[in-house]
């Protein structure tokens, strides 16, 4: 090649480089203004989130227990729609494991009854395993301090079906459903699970043209779940126990209790239920328990009866199993196992030994007060009803309060942390007005009862109560008025201490009343008896309880059959609390008079009013009554004050009011300021005591009407 040649090519190549550059650049800059559109798909749709997983995880690290009940149903002789179809039920127990926040699985054991074409109603065992699906975990990622999420779940289940004259068959089916939870704390839950299946066409032991047979069923249950995360899970070493009297409990419940010849007979009524147990705690999971409870059992074609019941109880916490002990936890349960004794009143009197088995759903109020909801199944043997019926199954229903025993070291701690200045400055005296209903000698009818209380605690273990009460039963037009005296034992300060400002105090109580009655139209009768019961005390404030009493009481009443007739109050009412040591006094002791208060008053009142007849006879008219009054104090304590009253007395054996009009003058004792020295209180109590003159618009007020 010449030199000529290779400097023209050179030069060509050297002029077509930027040629080519430009072109290029001249392309792209024309390309990107061609492609004026976007990728909507890039803007819309987020790119979904990693599978989130545990940091760890073994098996059963993440594992959860639940058991569940409820109705079901499937189709009927109207066809697939199962319009008009009857309720069968369903019971289960579960245990699963969550292999990632979202995905895990579930094993589950069933049993129960269909009810299915032409009455065919076939007993169920039968197990399935699901797939489960946290849809909450899916969508908003892992948390586990999140109180409610939704599971999706679907399965396999196989079950076998036995009815008496067709014998055993197997069916099996595919089911789905979801489950929302409300988690109570962060180990206990609460779901509701609806599900649904189609099963092969024996499900209710009868084929017909669908060739298969559909289910449903809506679930309520409870459940636990293990949960390792450093803050919640506790070691057993928390459970103290030094000695024998450690970890002791009591309780009392009442509930309702049916008698049934068999799991399906509900021809029964119900009966109530009250019960006495003491037990104890001997590891974090197990404890031992002895009850006696009584029943009254309703029974068709037969008399009602009194059922007594020993039971010998295994108690299992499922809690303390799953996360170790927490002697602060709130929510708990325990599964019950045990053997029982029976002996009933009436025609076949004889004893029947049986087994049960329940759940208790305990709140725990503190460490040392819980309130339980316990539902059980009894099973007994023949002798038990008068029909000889050989299999009787009783279900009950208790809700209790229990009382568990304060440990060596909480001893120890309260001793050391008490301040006796903090008990002389608080409120040892209360006033309190209480009212309710009875059961006296297994007779419940009209009846109310009414009672207002003074009292002291002269200890924080200690005090006593001084009561006035009126009771009304309409049995025998029983009517009485009595006086009784009170010890009481605040059972809160001997566990945990004595502690003002705590927002519930339960105390028991053991007294005498005496008083007069007027029943079966006779001469009123001296009456009397002991008394026991508790006295549970909810916090409002500083000065103002909400009481709750429970009592039993039995009464000498003469003319009754009984030498002894017991009964059962329930009452509820308000306590005032007052008494802080703050008085003011001179040197000679006397309580000083205090110059910032008004002494003179005008009053005026309005308002109904009984009198003797209301008590004594069977016509329960209330009146009406006005009253003016002016007044002085002479002292912060005491009083006088003058006034008329005007009484209109509803007569019930005439159309006419029974005017009466009365001057009175009265001493005046403020109750409230005598203890405390706090003449600026919101709230005082006072007491009177005077002298009245009156007259009347009744010619024949000098007559008895009774």
């Amino acid at each position: 090649m010449t030199t000529a040649k290779i400097t023209k090519s050179v030069c060509a190549a050297l002029l077509f480089c930027p040629l080519s550059i430009l072109a290029s650049t001249q392309n792209s800059a024309l390309s990107e203004q061609r492609d004026s559109t976007m990728n909507a798909l890039d803007y819309v749709l987020q790119r979904p989130n990693p599978n989130p997983r545990f940091e760890t995880k073994k098996f059963g690290d993440h594992l959860f227990l639940s058991g569940s009940i409820g109705p079901d149903w499937m189709r009927s002789n109207d066809g697939a729609t199962g319009i008009g179809s009857e309720t069968g039920m369903r019971a289960e127990i579960s245990v699963g494991d969550w292999i990632t926040p979202v995905h895990g699985w579930r094993f589950t054991l069933g049993a129960g009854r269909h009810s299915g074409v032409d009455g065919s109603k076939p007993y169920f065992l039968g197990a399935s395993i699901d797939y489960m699906m946290n849809l909450s975990a899916l969508v908003r990622g892992e948390k586990p301090s999140r109180r409610f999420e939704i599971m999706a779940l679907g399965g396999v289940e196989l079950e076998a079906l036995h009815k008496s004259g067709a014998g055993t068959k197997m069916a099996a089916g595919l089911h789905i459903g979801f489950q929302p939870r409300l988690y109570l704390s962060n180990t206990t839950y609460l779901f509701l699970e609806p599900r649904f299946g189609f099963y092969s066409d024996n499900l209710d032991l009868v084929s017909t043209w669908h060739r298969f047979d559909w289910n449903a069923s809506l679930l309520i249950g409870l459940g636990y779940r293990i949960n390792p995360r450093p803050g919640f899970h506790r070691d057993n070493s928390l459970f103290d126990s030094e000695r024998f009297g450690d970890n002791m409990f009591i309780s009392v419940s009442g509930g309702l209790s049916r008698l049934m010849k068999n799991v399906n007979d509900y021809s029964n009524k119900f009966g109530g239920l009250g019960a006495l147990s003491i037990g104890k705690w001997f590891t974090p999971c197990s404890g031992l328990r002895l009850t006696a409870s009584g029943t009254e059992v309703k029974e068709k074609r037969y008399d009602n009866r009194i059922v007594a019941i020993g039971d010998i109880d295994y108690l299992w916490n499922l809690n303390s199993t799953l996360n170790g002990f927490d002697p602060d936890r709130k929510i708990e349960g325990n599964v019950v196992i045990g053997v029982s004794g029976a002996f009933a009143s009436g025609r076949g009197k004889k004893f029947s030994p049986g087994v049960h088995a329940g759940f208790q759903g305990i709140w725990n109020i503190n460490r040392h007060f819980a309130i339980y909801l316990e539902p059980a199944l009894r099973y007994f043997g023949g002798n038990l009803s008068p029909s000889g019926a050989k299999r009787n199954v009783f279900t009950t229903l208790n809700l209790g309060l229990t009382y568990r025993n304060g440990t060596g070291s909480e001893r120890r701690y309260i001793n050391e942390q008490f301040i006796e200045e903090d008990f002389r400055n608080s409120n040892k005296w209360f006033f309190e007005v209480v009212g309710g209903v009875f059961m006296r000698s297994r007779i419940w009818s009209s009846n109310h009862t009414v009672a207002i209380g003074l009292g002291k605690w002269f200890l924080p273990e200690s005090g006593w109560r001084l009561t006035g009460e009126y009771d009304y039963l309409s049995t025998n037009k029983y009517r009485s008025i009595s006086i009784g005296a009170d010890y009481l034992a605040n059972l809160t300060t001997l566990a945990a201490g004595f502690d003002d400002e705590r927002i519930f105090d339960l105390s028991a109580f053991i007294g005498l009343s005496a008083g007069g009655a007027h029943y079966q139209t006779v001469n009123n009768k001296f009456v009397w008896g002991p008394r026991a019961g508790l006295r549970a005390a909810f916090r409002l404030s500083q000065s103002l309880d909400i009481v709750l009493e429970p009592r039993l009481q039995a009464m000498r009443i003469p003319g009754y059959a009984r030498s002894f007739t017991p009964a059962f109050f329930a009452q509820a009412g308000l306590s005032y609390k007052f008494g802080q040591m703050h008085k003011k006094r001179g040197d000679d002791g006397s309580v000083l008079i205090m110059d910032d208060f008004n002494r003179n008053f005008v009053s005026a009142s309005f308002g109904p009013s009984l009198f003797s007849e209301t008590f004594v006879t069977s016509h329960k008219t209330v009146s009406w009554a006005v009253d003016a009054s002016v007044g002085r104090w002479f002292t912060n304590v005491s009083g006088v004050q003058f006034g008329l009253s005007y009484d209109f007395i509803d007569r019930y054996w005439s159309p006419d009011y029974l005017n009466v009009g009365t001057l009175h003058l009265d001493y005046l004792l403020n109750m409230t300021t005598l203890v405390t020295g706090n003449t600026r209180s919101k709230f005082s109590l006072a007491g009177l005591v005077g002298l009245g003159l009156g007259w009347s618009n009744d010619a024949e007020i000098g007559r008895a009407h009774v």
